[in-house]
């Protein structure tokens, strides 16, 4: 769990890196899922943030490919696997300067 300060600077660095406070949190918490599957309520959680606050940066990693929808069964999440890209190693290097 990451102190009050440590959050801060990461949204502050997210801010200027991406024009959204929680897009490298969000990089981050993908980053950190051991199999790399994940749903937006998961992460929202994990973040302790609202689902809306990360739905635009999460599709946006969709659209570049970082993320991939993952089709299951009946279920009423929709699962995304992280997809190898070196945007991920980008959001590791971000975060290790706070």
């Amino acid at each position: 769990m990451k102190s009050q300060p440590e959050v801060e600077a990461l949204r502050a660095v997210s801010k200027l890196a991406f024009g959204h406070t929680y897009r490298l949190e969000l990089m981050l918490a993908i980053l950190d899922s051991d199999d790399g599957i994940c749903t937006l309520s998961e992460l929202a959680a994990s973040l302790d943030v609202s689902v809306s606050s990360i739905q635009l940066p999460l599709e946006s990693l969709v659209e570049l490919g970082m993320l991939m929808p993952i089709p299951v069964g009946d279920t009423r999440y929709r699962h995304y696997i992280r997809n190898d890209d070196i945007g991920w190693a980008w959001a590791r290097q971000l975060a290790s300067r706070i």
